[in-house]
């Protein structure tokens, strides 16, 4: 074997070696979405702090990711999803009595995303309550935020006209008049809405969203910052979701599972580097800590917070890390202090609020 031949094999041996250690793709969303940003931070720290190979996957949204994750067929291991829209899919699972999101597990919950309403400041529009008989573009069926209009149009019952159209054509389509409305869900500031006011040819208006039937109780209070966008005119009242970093478990290898921890761990740890270098809203992670509370059907319940006691009827409000969805369904039971209790899980947004009865 000459040198030449030699020299190849040996670089293409540790070029494999290379490609098989530490490498995951993480699937995150549109270019000019939040997602796109947050990945990409967690590759950049990853690759500095850990020399993890991290491939920043663009995809559609949230429910692409839901989509490709779920799909025993595919490759993909690991995405981000919306909070609601995963929700949602463990509802529809619950009543359509399928499975899939049996082996989807939550690593942890990350950034806040805010419900962004935008229209055109010469409509006239001002808050939800306007929409009524409007046409709304909401997202395509790739993206989470589509979910999100669903549950709003629901529980607000605000009637209006839904539009399926993608965030890139939302602003051209305002523009064009063919909808009075873009609903869009991600972490401000949105690249897409990075707009100069100056060479804006219509000038746009963030819409209020405020809880005026009960819509909203399971979603976070937010606001969108007069800061965050340079068009924006105001602080804004909206309401968030949780982006939600999550796994595919019955994909991943014994190394893969190894990489999914450090890829956790090294955010936990480098969150204050995140925060000073990545997208604006690191600043909203929070990172629980109280010690991870696992209540599986009939479990002994340890760790509490000083409101959850053996004699509490009343609703109350504590912070857990989900890790798995195996966890306490509504109408299960939890024992505490040897008696036991049902509890109804109404839920999950980073906040999680149960009644004991």
């Amino acid at each position: 074997m000459n040198i030449n031949k030699r020299f190849l094999l040996i670089t293409l041996f540790f070029l494999s070696l290379g490609q098989a250690f530490c490498q995951m793709v993480i699937l995150s969303g549109p270019e000019k979405g939040s997602y796109n940003r947050f990945v990409g931070d967690i590759a950049s720290l990853l690759g500095e702090k850990n020399g993890i190979r991290l491939e920043n996957r663009t995809s559609g949204g949230s429910a692409y990711n839901f989509k490709m994750l779920a799909d025993p067929n595919t490759n993909y291991r690991i995405g981000l999803i919306q909070s609601d829209y995963l929700n949602l899919m463990e509802a529809e699972d619950k009543i359509n009595n399928t499975n899939k999101t049996g082996s989807l597990k939550v690593v942890m919950q990350l950034a806040t995303e805010q419900i962004h309403l935008v229209a055109k400041t010469s409509s006239g529009l001002t808050n939800l309550q306007d929409l009524d008989m409007k046409r709304v573009g909401i997202g395509n069926e790739e993206q989470g935020s589509m979910a999100t209009a669903r549950i709003i149009k629901e529980r607000s019952q605000i009637s209006w006209t839904t539009v399926y159209v993608g965030f890139d054509e939302m602003l051209s389509r305002l523009s064009k008049g063919s909808i009075d409305a873009g609903l869009l869900v991600g972490s401000a500031p949105l690249d897409l809405l990075d707009i100069d006011p100056q060479v804006m040819i219509d000038e746009i208006t963030m819409l209020e969203l405020d809880d005026f039937n009960g819509w909203a109780r399971y979603y976070e209070n937010d606001t969108i910052y007069r800061d965050d966008y340079k068009w924006n005119a105001k602080n804004t009242p909206t309401f968030g979701v949780r982006t939600l970093l999550v796994v595919n478990e019955s994909k991943l290898t014994s190394e893969d599972k190894q990489t999914v921890s450090v890829i956790k761990s090294s955010i936990i740890q480098n969150l204050d580097q995140l925060r000073r270098q990545g997208h604006p809203k690191w600043r909203t992670v929070i990172i629980p800590d109280e010690p991870i509370v696992e209540m599986e059907k009939n479990a002994v319940v340890t760790k509490t917070t000083d409101q959850l006691t053996a004699d509490s009827k009343d609703e109350i409000t504590f912070r857990v890390q989900i890790y798995s969805r195996n966890y306490i369904r509504e109408d299960e039971q939890i024992t505490i202090n040897g008696k036991s209790y049902n509890i109804y899980v109404y839920f999950y947004l980073g906040a999680y609020r149960y009644t004991i009865g």
